[in-house]
C-alpha cells in the first residue's frame, strides 16, 4: 500500500480552509490532477455525495468519481477517487500557532501502488498542489 503525506501552513483561519477544501468544486483549483468537475450535486456538499471529474494522471486523461467520503468540521475532509487507480485523499487541518494560521496535511493513499513508487511519481506533484492551496487561500 502506498501512502504519501505533504504539509503546509496556510495564513488563514481553520474554518476558512475547511470550508474551501470540503467543497469538491474547489478541487481543480489546488489538486493539479483534477482538471474539471464534469457533473454532480449543486449546493452545499454533503458526505457521501459524488461528482464526475476529469483527471490527468501522468499524462493519461480519464473521468472518475470523486466521492466526499468523510466530513468532520473543522478537522478532516476525506475524498475517495473511484477509478483507476482507486485512491483516498485526506486533508487534516489543525491550528498552527495562532487561530489565523492553519496546518494542512494532505495524505494520498493508493493501495495498488508501493509507497516507494508513489513517492517517486507523486512527491513533487503533491508538494506543488500544497503550494497551490496555500497561494489560493492567501490571496
Amino acid at each position: 500500500m502506498g501512502e504519501l503525506t505533504k504539509q503546509t501552513t496556510v495564513n488563514a483561519p481553520r474554518d476558512t480552509v475547511f470550508e474551501f477544501v470540503a467543497n469538491p468544486r474547489n478541487s481543480p483549483r489546488y489538486i493539479s490532477s483534477i482538471k474539471r468537475i464534469v457533473s454532480g450535486p449543486e449546493g452545499i456538499p454533503e458526505q457521501g455525495q459524488s461528482w464526475q471529474v476529469e483527471v490527468d494522471f501522468l499524462g493519461q486523461r480519464s473521468q472518475i468519481q470523486l466521492r466526499l467520503h468523510t466530513v468532520q468540521p473543522p478537522d478532516l475532509v476525506r475524498f475517495t477517487l473511484e477509478g483507476e487507480p482507486k485512491a483516498g485523499l485526506s486533508l487534516h487541518l489543525s491550528e498552527a500557532q495562532t487561530p489565523s494560521r492553519t496546518l494542512v496535511a494532505l495524505t494520498l493513499v493508493v493501495r495498488s501502488v508501493p509507497s516507494i513508487l508513489l513517492r517517486a511519481l507523486m512527491d513533487h506533484l503533491l508538494a506543488a498542489d500544497m503550494q497551490r492551496l496555500k497561494q489560493t487561500l492567501e490571496r
